[in-house]
């Protein structure tokens, strides 16, 4: 299982937690963006950036998620 966060329109505090529960859980989170992202140091967060423009995160994380992905 792996998390997509669409990470321009989620909270930090949201992004904060996520962090968490990737180190906590060995769950992969990858946050998807059109601009840079920092991000903690982990095995288990990724940024993937995306170009700018609407609906562009949500439509690469519609195309890159699997079954049992959240």
């Amino acid at each position: 299982m792996k998390i997509w966060v669409d990470a321009d329109a989620c909270p930090k505090a949201v992004k904060e937690i996520l962090y968490r529960v990737a180190e906590r859980t060995e769950i992969y989170v990858t946050l998807v963006a059109n601009s840079p992202l920092h991000l903690p140091h982990s095995s288990f967060i990724n940024l993937l950036q995306v170009g700018a423009g609407p609906d562009i995160a949500d439509d690469e994380i519609a195309d890159k998620c699997e079954e049992g992905d959240l």
